[in-house]
């Protein structure tokens, strides 16, 4: 009987040991308020195989291992994509950009657990320096009229010019025989891809800024919405693109 009373003692005192230290769901927790409550919540939060990796792995690596690549659990719990007092806590600081802010608490987190300073003013004037240049590259872009030398159309007519200058008869022809503007979606892979890639609707260009102002906020929609007009344009109907024009 002592001896069955032993061993349920011990069962016991086991499983309370097992409940206080096990881990804590990120979505339970409220969302921090700064770094230094981070941390706190990432002790109780964080997987041991993510603590392995985040001590362990180089600090410029830790947000491209699959553990952390598309966004572990703080990520999504504390909105860091979405203006939560985290995010703005970091903006405050100077600090902006989901992907920056993620990886900042990574290697934060990192310093912290190896001991070392976390010198965040460092890490956030890293960025800004970086997203200086950026920016001033972005600039410098948007106001020539060339990238790579391909010419880049400054507006919807002047991308339909263009397209006549660059395409052959045949592509032009192909393109004005369709039974619709909806059926432009073919050259999605094709057209459509190079005018993104060449035209700076991804990296930026006068004909993305455009765009942007006018509310065309994606590359894709950017590239059908050029295609799809340059149809209707090809069949001489204005009226979508002046109503376009007009908003």
């Amino acid at each position: 009987m002592k001896h069955l009373l032993t061993i349920l003692l011990f069962s016991i005192s086991t499983l309370a040991f097992g409940q206080s230290n096990a881990k804590k769901d990120a979505y339970e927790i409220r969302i921090p308020k700064n770094l230094t409550q981070a941390i706190k919540i990432l002790d109780k939060t964080l997987s041991e195989k993510e603590l392995e990796v985040v001590k362990t792995y180089p600090e410029d690596s830790i947000y491209y291992h699959d553990e952390f690549r598309n966004g572990t659990d703080f990520f999504h719990a504390w909105k860091l994509y979405d203006g939560s007092r985290i995010t703005k806590y970091f903006n405050k600081l100077g600090l902006y950009g989901t992907r920056e802010i993620y990886n900042t608490i990574l290697v934060s987190y990192h310093r912290h657990l190896n001991k070392k300073p976390i010198h965040l003013d460092q890490q956030i004037k890293k960025y800004q320096e970086k997203q200086k240049a950026d920016n001033e590259a972005y600039l410098a872009r948007i106001n020539k009229d060339s990238l790579n030398g391909v010419y880049i159309p400054k507006d919807l007519r002047d991308s339909f010019a263009t397209l006549n200058k660059i395409l052959s008869e045949k592509d032009i022809k192909e393109i004005k025989t369709l039974s619709s503007r909806n059926e432009t979606i073919k050259y999605h892979h094709g057209l459509g891809m190079w005018l993104r890639n060449n035209w700076g609707l991804w990296s930026g260009s006068r004909l993305q800024k455009y765009m942007l102002d006018m509310g065309v906020d994606h590359p894709d929609s950017m590239s059908a919405l050029v295609l799809e007009l340059y149809y209707d344009w090809l069949h001489g109907e204005e009226e979508a693109l002046v109503k376009f024009e007009n908003k």
